[in-house]
């Protein structure tokens, strides 16, 4: 039998691998038979509150895409920003925190330009979704070159691995949107889509049957995307909720009151 002191070493030693382990090597994953994401190894803490910086300069941004909303016959539960005034398609998009590249995409759309697209994700189970994404950084260049080319505007995605981290604050991309969009904004599109998910739980939000059936990605990504007007710091928040909405569809959003 083992005494007090042993006890309260190995104790202490199994308690140092968990906390070894926490938030390393930790998956997310949707789990398509139980409609629920799940952490394979031991997820780390997420900090409280969450408060994360803006992924691009605010001061450039000339209206917010709202998420939670139908947009060009499609529901999006991810929101973005616009850049009407820009004579360019030179913005960058930043990482907000520390997390992993869970899996991306890279399509011809509009004008066969190559649009990039990822989702991004924190130990402890926040995810960020980006797409629209026109010049990649240089590391991202390599991981997004290993990843089939999509036509059609065909955005299906490809895990990635191994993993690729970024760090907060990190360049993901220098420049965004579409030079040459016919459709109108003067022949040039400068938008970023940005989504924010919590991974750990459900936002209570309640789609019926027949919007199910309609938009299949409900349960990977609608019911668990937020407001992420509400976790962005104080000073980018006021300037968000101050901007105009984009899009025909304005301030319309399931997430954001």
């Amino acid at each position: 039998m083992a005494s007090p002191i042993e006890t309260y070493e190995r104790a202490k030693s199994d308690l140092a691998d968990i906390q070894k382990k926490v938030g390393v090597n930790v998956n997310w994953q949707f789990d398509q038979k139980t409609k629920n994401w799940q952490a394979i190894g031991v997820a780390s803490n997420c900090p409280e509150p969450l408060v994360f910086p803006s992924p691009v300069d605010m001061s450039l941004v000339s209206g917010i895409l709202y998420p939670g909303q139908e947009r060009g016959g499609d529901y999006k539960p991810h929101g973005g920003f616009r850049f009407d005034n820009r004579d360019d398609n030179n913005i960058e998009v930043r990482a907000i925190f520390d997390g992993y590249i869970l899996k991306a995409s890279r399509y011809e759309d509009i004008g066969g330009e190559v649009q990039n697209f990822l989702f991004y994700v924190s130990n402890c189970g926040i995810m960020v979704m980006h797409d629209h994404l026109l010049t990649l950084s240089p590391k991202l260049q390599e991981v997004f070159a290993k990843i089939p080319l999509n036509k059609n505007g065909d955005s299906r995605t490809t895990e990635v691995t191994p993993k690729v981290y970024v760090k907060k604050d990190e360049v993901l991309a220098t420049a965004i949107g579409y030079k040459s969009f016919p459709s109108g904004y003067a022949g040039r599109n400068v938008f970023v889509d940005f989504g924010l998910y919590d991974l750990r739980k459900t936002n209570g939000f309640d789609y019926d049957t027949a919007f199910r059936s309609k938009h299949p990605n409900i349960d990977e990504y609608g019911v668990y995307a937020v407001c992420w007007f509400d976790y962005i710091d104080a000073k980018d928040a006021s300037l968000v909720k101050s901007l105009p909405a984009g899009g025909h569809e304005g301030k319309v959003s399931d997430y954001c009151k």
